[in-house]
């Protein structure tokens, strides 16, 4: 049941949210916001391929986090940075289609998969794999433990409110820290011509120290009202069970 809602939270969030995780992403493509019209956001282009990862990639997260703080009381940096490499798994495929879509790089969720299994198979839906997880392991290594800290010094009652405060402020934190990481992911996923790591990172480097920071505010935005209502369920929820 646990796993349920806050699966169904992650899945609300990332609906809710997908008109400013689209902006995102075009400004940090090399397409840029050039020819971004509101069709492309009230239509939500891709949000199918976001809707099939977002509940078990949350559900995955939260399964795997809870179990190894079992394991490892007290260790919640090991046990977000398990989870986020576990909920990866699913995340990546559809994160790859998704953004190829936003980028305007395929016209929807089922023919941008069919454009990637084409060009590169079943290895093309795990581009930036790696890269991801190095963006997630220390935003998650950031986030909830500074969640864990905020929510025990301002939230000992355990509102889901609070807890939901305490996930915004970590969450923007997190991810102003960690989107130099999140803009060489997504040049990985919307590359036409299969670029490393280090020829994206070489083209930011070309283009300016303000490149790496391209999509910060609405990323921010993002993840804090996402970091509230995510975890304001979670500890919710964890008020209800207990």
């Amino acid at each position: 049941y646990q796993r349920r809602v806050r699966g169904a939270a992650g899945f609300v969030v990332d609906i809710a949210l997908f008109p400013i995780d689209t902006i995102k992403t075009r400004m940090q493509s090399k397409q840029g916001l050039r020819s971004l019209g509101l069709s492309d956001l009230h239509k939500l282009r891709g949000v199918g391929a976001a809707a099939v990862g977002s509940m078990p990639g949350s559900a995955l997260f939260f399964l795997t986090y809870e179990h190894t703080k079992r394991l490892y009381p007290g260790q919640h940096m090991l046990a977000s940075s398990l989870g986020e490499i576990t909920a990866c798994l699913v995340r990546v495929p559809t994160e790859v289609v998704k953004q190829r879509v936003q980028a305007k790089l395929a016209g929807s969720s089922w023919s941008g998969l069919r454009q990637v299994l084409k060009q590169s198979g079943v290895r093309g839906l795990y581009v930036g794999y790696g890269t991801t997880v190095m963006r997630e392991i220390p935003f998650a290594a950031i986030q909830y433990p500074l969640w864990e800290a905020m929510r025990a010094k301002y939230n000992p009652e355990g509102s889901g409110f609070k807890s939901g405060i305490c996930g915004s402020v970590a969450g923007a934190i997190a991810g102003a820290l960690t989107t130099p990481i999140d803009v060489v992911k997504t040049r990985l996923m919307t590359s036409t011509s299969n670029e490393s790591v280090i020829e994206v990172i070489k083209q930011l480097s070309y283009e300016g120290v303000p490149a790496f920071f391209r999509g910060l505010t609405a990323r921010i935005g993002w993840l804090s009202i996402g970091g509230f209502v995510y975890l304001g369920t979670y500890q919710t929820v964890l008020e209800i069970m207990s």
